[in-house]
């Protein structure tokens, strides 16, 4: 409902609007503990590698003592494996290594049970996750989940050299700030408080672009930040165009989506700065990011990780190993020894990296190599793809298939609560996205298979560009 009424409200109101929101969030990311997290995290990046575990071994055993006393799922757990306080307090990753795998289906199926019910964790949020690997999840979220994952971040800014918590920032992210379905300028908001102009990315066709980079131009921010199929568009115009910007951004950073090396160095040439990739989840994943040396940071002191092969045991150097999370920055909706569905490539070695920070890196991330979709107007879509099954009900698992530029074939394993209303909402989702000359076929399976290489992919295209 409140999106039908941003969709349909004047300029003007669109933006009184998202500033309303950005309020609410700015009080809720940049409260009074802020600070003291965002010089905590800001002092471990340097740390000794002594003080960094010091650290996380008290959050971890923080965490275990909460779900083991608060969560239903975890409470159950413990007490069938006969897990004291005591022993969780002496050697907390012996207890973890006990601990089952937790599973996507598991997490999306059971959240009631596995929320955190300290009375002290007040849900001051809900986020929807987008469902990267098609199953889109709930996420109830306390006020310190809001702060530490924030200070987080922030320490990845400060790490390129940003001294100020708000540099001007363009935003490319999944978020239908403009309808879709118009056709001229201003295809972007600006957030006031967080010193943000979010930039459409459903609109950026090659008739489009040239409005952003006019904009951009006139804005001239200091960070680009978000998808990079959006900012590897934008950057791909301006080269074959031989455009040259009024300013030089400080960096661009990526998140969501696999950073291809070809989009790096598109970008790179175009805003004549380096790009920087991060990974996380709005799961609530512990933080992957690069640092000023290239190197992806395995952020210890945001949670563990298990790097395991195809048999769930320790990857080798050099080989691709899946993720399995254990999250020291969400502590409202606990994810412990969570398989995360994304992998990494493993360096050949463990030198120290020469940035300073002592927490290992990994060499690539390999997940979230889905393709990208095209709309109607030309414009290519890549993980905002992802939005149609994000408020979707009754689903256990989806995949979007697109045949042409106008046919998507929507796979979905259903509950037994599916109905007329969930196909329409599908269907009104996907033309809302891709345009509304969009042909949509809906089919209800019982299982989506998986592709060749054995990993299941949310999104499909069968023709190329």
């Amino acid at each position: 409902m409140l999106h039908a009424i941003f969709d349909r409200s004047p300029l003007i109101l669109k933006r009184i609007m998202l500033n309303a929101v950005a309020f609410q969030n700015y009080n809720k990311r940049y409260n009074k503990d802020f600070s003291s997290s965002f010089e905590c995290f800001k002092n471990l990046w340097n740390a000794p590698i002594s003080e960094i575990e010091t650290y996380q071994k008290k959050e971890l055993i923080k965490l275990l003592i909460e779900c083991s006393t608060y969560s239903e799922w975890y409470k159950s757990i413990f007490l069938d494996l006969k897990i004291s306080p005591s022993e969780i307090k002496e050697n907390p990753y012996k207890v973890l290594q006990k601990l089952p795998i937790l599973k996507k289906i598991e997490r999306k199926e059971y959240v009631e049970t596995i929320i955190n019910k300290n009375p002290n964790r007040k849900i001051v949020g809900i986020g929807h996750t987008s469902g990267t690997s098609g199953l889109p999840m709930i996420n109830y979220i306390d006020q310190a989940t809001y702060t530490i994952s924030f200070a987080l971040w922030k320490r990845f800014h400060h790490t390129l050299g940003f001294k100020t918590i708000h540099p001007k920032t363009v935003r490319f992210s999944g978020n239908i700030i403009i309808p879709v379905k118009q056709k001229k300028p201003p295809f972007w908001l600006y957030n006031n408080f967080e010193k943000q102009l979010y930039m459409s990315t459903y609109h950026m066709t090659n008739n489009n672009i040239p409005f952003y980079i006019k904009k951009i131009n006139t804005f001239k921010p200091q960070l680009l930040d978000g998808y990079p199929s959006a900012i590897f568009n934008l950057a791909n115009y301006i080269n074959k165009n031989n455009i040259t910007l009024k300013f030089i951004p400080k960096a661009i950073a990526t998140t969501s989506e696999t950073l291809y090396d070809e989009q790096r160095v598109e970008i790179e040439k175009a805003f004549k700065c380096k790009v920087y990739n991060q990974y996380a989840s709005s799961e609530g994943s512990p933080f992957i990011t690069e640092c000023q040396k290239g190197n992806m940071h395995l952020n210890l002191d945001s949670g563990i990780f298990e790097l395991l092969n195809e048999n769930y045991k320790p990857a080798k150097p050099g080989e691709i190993a899946k993720l399995v999370v254990t999250s020291l920055r969400n502590y409202k909706t606990p994810l412990i020894r969570y398989d995360i569905q994304d992998s990494v490539l493993l360096t050949m070695n463990s030198k120290k990296c020469e940035c300073g920070c002592n927490m290992p890196f990994v060499e690539k991330i390999m997940g979230r190599e889905d393709d990208l979709l095209i709309a109607s107007n030309g414009s290519y879509i890549g993980m905002t793809a992802y939005k149609i099954f994000k408020y979707a009900e009754h689903i256990n698992k989806a995949q979007i298939i697109q045949k042409n530029k106008n046919l998507f074939i929507v796979n979905v394993e259903v509950t037994d609560e599916f109905g007329i209303s969930d196909i329409e909402f599908l269907k009104n989702k996907v033309k809302g996205t891709f345009g509304d000359s969009s042909q949509i076929q809906i089919n209800k399976v019982q299982s989506i298979p998986l592709g060749a290489n054995g990993k299941y992919k949310a999104v499909i295209r069968d023709f190329k560009l």
